[in-house]
């Protein structure tokens, strides 16, 4: 059994997973009057030696990435959607890359405003999205990015300087 495993890690609607729900049980059932009320000790304590420490920082990943595997399954849902009630003549909609889904994530989920927190955050749910799910998430690359904008930007001033006003 392995910690990382889908199966252990999926959560239910309290955050709780299915190996936490089976240890409380567990724990629940062999509780005696010198371990009442420490479940929750013995549980992190369980918890820990059978997939090692939990960290908040690791939950909030967790709840990051659920996130963005939720977005993409609601993205591919909506462009399928899409296309069966539209036809041909339909414009194709587009799913929202992982690396894209992870820079939402980042922001909206684990807080991230400045580039130094999120970078490493979108470079971690993309590498973690890859581990679990065997798919390649183009690595998020904010070198690109920096240069993409840079030039947007020099052709935005550029056009300014002929008097073309240009929404950014």
């Amino acid at each position: 059994m392995s910690g990382s495993d889908s199966t252990y890690r999926a959560t239910f609607g309290d955050g709780t997973s299915v190996l936490e729900r089976v240890l409380v049980a567990i724990i629940n059932a062999h509780t005696d009057a010198d371990t009442e009320g420490r479940q929750w000790e013995r549980l992190n304590a369980a918890m820990s030696a059978l997939v090692g420490p939990t960290t908040a920082k690791e939950r909030n990943l967790e709840k990051a990435l659920l996130f963005i595997l939720r977005e993409r399954q609601r993205d591919v849902c909506d462009a399928e959607m899409h296309a069966m009630c539209s036809g041909k003549r339909a414009s194709r909609v587009e799913t929202r890359s992982v690396p894209t889904l992870a820079r939402l994530a980042a922001v909206e989920i684990l807080g991230c405003a400045a580039p130094a927190e999120k970078v490493p955050a979108v470079h971690a749910l993309c590498a973690m999205y890859q581990d679990r799910f065997g798919l390649h998430a183009r690595d998020y690359d904010e070198v690109r990015e920096a240069l993409q904008s840079e030039a947007v930007q020099h052709i935005c001033d550029e056009l300014a300087e002929w008097g073309i006003a240009t929404r950014e």
